[in-house]
């Protein structure tokens, strides 16, 4: 982690989903802190709820932590939050040394897809010595002329030499098993629609993209991480879960 604020998060999150110390909330949260998640039933007081309810079951492992101005992205693994083990995308936005808003992006942990990769496994390590805006502008354009466009020939055009490392648990690595896997869900009425990025947290050669779209039709949010090596596309992570129907009366400030 490259920014102010990644250290920081990453022991406020620990304290609160590895060791379950509610007390953090009192101390590195804001009282006025917005809470996004389709999983907690309010904001501050909801998290306190939930972890309180797991008790000695929560559990959490980091994997990756991307810094960038205000924003602070981690990538890991929670135990007790669910029936299953729950994998993926925490965003955290941080004003004056305080946690003041979040979103998350979570699945259940899945088997190694058919290359033989995890949900988690990878480079980690953030390159500081890569230009993180230019990192984002590349993903940004991808992104937009790829997937919000649906121009699927852009994985050709932003990669090399075919390669595409991919942790997505149904997908191969490839360039052509991924636009293979975007074109067979499209012919079946059940492609991934985008519609526009709300956010992006780059650090280093690592861009997080969170957006919003659709899937066969039913409104969907997008966490996807993606690495960049020499400037093109080589590597990708992502977290996609459904938007529920409530979520704008669960949370008044709806899920994104």
């Amino acid at each position: 982690m490259s920014g102010t604020y990644g250290q920081l998060v990453l022991d406020a999150h620990t304290a609160l989903f590895d060791r379950g110390d509610t007390g953090v909330l009192d101390t590195a949260f804001s009282e006025n802190f917005i809470e996004h998640s389709p999983l907690v039933a309010g904001d501050r007081d909801g998290l306190r709820t939930m972890v309180e309810g797991a008790g000695d079951a929560v559990g959490y492992t980091n994997a990756r932590v991307l810094a960038d101005g205000d924003l602070v992205a981690l990538h890991g693994r929670f135990t007790g939050l669910d029936e299953t083990d729950l994998v993926g995308f925490d965003i955290y936005r941080v004003a004056d040394g305080k946690l003041v808003e979040h979103w998350d992006s979570l699945v259940p942990v899945a088997a190694p897809n058919p290359s033989g990769r995890t949900q988690l496994d990878g480079p980690v390590k953030v390159d500081s010595s890569v230009d993180s805006e230019a990192s984002r502008a590349t993903v940004t354009e991808f992104f937009t002329r790829t997937l919000i466009d649906r121009d699927y020939d852009g994985f050709r055009r932003y990669t090399r030499d075919g390669v595409f490392l991919q942790h997505s648990p149904d997908i191969a690595d490839g360039v052509d098993a991924v636009i293979g896997y975007l074109e067979d869900l499209k012919a079946k009425g059940q492609g991934l629609v985008y519609d526009r990025i709300h956010r992006t947290v780059a650090d280093g050669q690592f861009v997080l993209t969170h957006s919003e779209g659709s899937v066969a039709g039913v409104r969907h949010s997008y966490a996807e991480l993606w690495h960049l090596s020499d400037g093109v596309l080589t590597e990708m992570w992502d977290a996609v879960t459904e938007v529920p129907a409530d979520a704008e009366a669960l949370h008044d400030h709806g899920i994104f």
